[in-house]
């Protein structure tokens, strides 16, 4: 799975919740109830499904940490991080709290409640997208050679080298004189690997310097730079890339992005990265409807690899959802089983699944669920 689509679409989301939240506001002022209690539950809605790819993609790729290239900007983004995450653990409750009132004709409750949820909800949705430009468009990632990745922290497989676990996608691009190859690789890397370092040949085939204007990582867990530059006359120059791959799980990719100074097109350069699972979680979101049958639900955890993985423990975060552990084959399979007590309301929650798993990236991985 490419996690890199999750960043937009978490900001779209929030991008959409916003203009819920002021259109439901400027509704509710006129006096049109009915068009109200339509908008907010969208914003419910996409608020909702942002929380499910939000755990999902953390779940997936780790922390994502922001650049230290840029010290102020830094300063600004965790003065708004802060606050954002704080709130957004609080809403949770009042938010449900929120629509709990509203669902039972209890208006003035809704509105006392709404006085403090609604300004909290809509900081917490708009910083949301200010989050996403400031980490992934506005301030990317710079490699500098006063910081370098060092290669020797890469996990070491005998017998085995970079080369033979490289397989060529697209074999080369060019951009006027400029050659680069690959344009496309993939890399097959080992569970809890926690690097990987890739490089990209760039030829110049013409007969004057070419140069370089600058090199972009779309994601704060690659980091990127190059050997020489300016490109002499029918010389060459290595682009490196180091990807921080500890958390990663599946299939991702990762591109840099090459501007060069004379040309108004950008070079990207892509690395998939390809990690086969320990374990697969079949149904790792389960969901009911409000209102429907409060019926047990099964979450799968089968092991992949030759090794066995024992589930310890599986523990839900709401005490309104049971989780049981059912060993199906020791080591191999097992089903966790989910029980509400009831579906009168809506509900989001996150069972943590404990294993012995040697690797701890993988040890404790985490299914959800929600009555929605």
């Amino acid at each position: 799975m490419d996690y890199s689509i999750f960043p937009p679409i978490n900001a779209m989301l929030n991008g959409t919740s916003t203009v819920l939240l002021l259109a439901g506001f400027f509704l509710i002022k006129s006096g049109k109830k009915e068009a109200h209690q339509k908008v907010m539950m969208g914003a419910l809605t996409s608020s909702a499904v942002f929380l499910v790819c939000y755990l999902f993609y953390h779940y997936s790729v780790g922390h994502t940490t922001f650049p230290k290239e840029y010290p102020t900007a830094r300063v600004v983004y965790l003065s708004i991080l802060i606050p954002h995450i704080i709130l957004a653990v609080v809403n949770v409750p009042l938010i449900l709290m929120l629509v709990i009132a509203a669902f039972r004709g209890k208006f003035e409750r809704h509105k006392k409640l709404a006085r403090y949820t609604f300004p909290s909800w809509l900081f917490v949705s708009f910083t949301g997208v200010i989050i996403y430009f400031m980490i992934y468009v506005w301030f990317p990632p710079v490699a500098t050679a006063e910081d370098p990745t060092e290669p020797s922290a890469a996990v070491e497989v005998e017998g085995d080298t970079t080369a033979s676990r490289v397989t060529i996608v697209e074999p080369s691009t060019r951009a006027g004189d400029l050659v680069f190859e690959p344009a496309f690789q993939a890399y097959k890397a080992e569970a809890g690997q926690k690097i990987v370092e890739v490089t990209f040949q760039v030829t110049n085939n013409g007969e004057t310097p070419r140069k370089v204007k600058e090199l972009i990582s779309t994601c704060a867990c690659l980091s990127v730079e190059m050997d020489q530059n300016p490109i002499p006359p029918k010389g060459q120059a290595t682009i490196t890339g180091v990807f921080e791959t500890e958390k990663l799980h599946g299939q991702s990719e990762r591109k840099i992005t090459v501007v060069l100074e004379d040309q108004s097109k950008s070079v990207f350069l892509t690395t998939r990265i390809e990690t086969d699972p320990l374990y697969i979680l079949k149904e790792p979101m389960t969901t009911w409807k409000v209102g429907g049958k409060p019926d047990p639900k099964t979450v799968e955890f089968r092991v992949q690899r030759k090794k066995p993985i024992r589930v310890l423990s599986a523990e839900s975060k709401r005490d309104e959802v049971t989780a049981e552990v059912i060993t199906i084959e020791e080591g191999r399979a097992y089903d966790i089983v989910l029980k509400p007590d009831s579906t009168d309301s809506s509900l989001l929650g996150i069972v943590r699944i404990t294993t012995d798993c040697e690797i701890e990236s993988y040890a404790r991985p985490l299914a959800y669920f929600s009555i929605q």
